[in-house]
């Protein structure tokens, strides 16, 4: 999936100042995530972007593969919010978990904000869209961030821990969906407050 040091982080950069490769991918990053990915065409992303349809087919040599490295791109954008945000000093294990809503407080707040990427992504490129390097990209960050939560959960000893994640899951990924169309962030608030009850109550039972 790779990592943000592994992309130049085109999001906060000018795009005069980027390689064209990086010009490329900030012009999609962009247009991808407040549009569509389907609703984008190559032309455009080579307007908007200003470099040639050589320059772009030498870095990407289909739509498909710009896709895969927006969404591992995103991916990487993600996860280094997640771990700044979880990795704070001095967080009890519980607050640890918690703190991937606290991670959704910044991009929330953001105009741009269009909800998760990844479920967007999904929505467009099931199976039935014959992407399978799409398809494959986006269902590793899911497994990536079941991972990521299952390791938060288990410094709690719980009597079962898959059931914490999958509630944890559901509730962070719920507040992206609501979030982006009531533009409330109380529902992160609200959402974080239910997982502390689940997490507290299953604690109480395990012990």
């Amino acid at each position: 999936m790779g990592t943000l040091l592994d992309f130049v982080d085109v999001d906060i950069q000018p795009l005069d100042a980027l390689a064209p490769r990086e010009r490329i991918l900030k012009t999609a990053s962009d247009l991808f995530y407040r549009f569509s990915i389907n609703s984008v065409g190559i032309d455009r992303i080579i307007a908007e972007s200003g470099v040639a349809k050589m320059t772009f087919y030498k870095h990407f040599p289909s739509k498909a593969d710009l896709i895969a490295t927006y969404l591992r791109y995103k991916s990487a954008v993600w996860f280094q919010m997640l771990s700044t945000s979880t990795e704070r000093a001095g967080l009890t294990p519980v607050e640890r978990v918690l703190a991937v809503f606290d991670a959704l407080e910044q991009p929330l707040l953001a105009p741009s904000f269009r909800g998760c990427p990844f479920a967007k992504g999904m929505a467009e490129f099931g199976p039935e869209a014959n992407s399978p390097g799409v398809e494959a990209t986006i269902a590793a960050y899911f497994a990536k961030l079941h991972d990521f939560v299952a390791s938060l959960v288990e410094p709690l000893s719980l009597s079962k821990p898959e059931r914490a994640v999958i509630q944890i899951l559901s509730l962070f990924e719920g507040s992206l969906v609501i979030a982006q169309s009531t533009r409330d962030p109380a529902i992160v608030e609200a959402n974080r407050e239910a997982a502390r009850v689940l997490l507290e109550k299953g604690i109480a039972s395990s012990s």
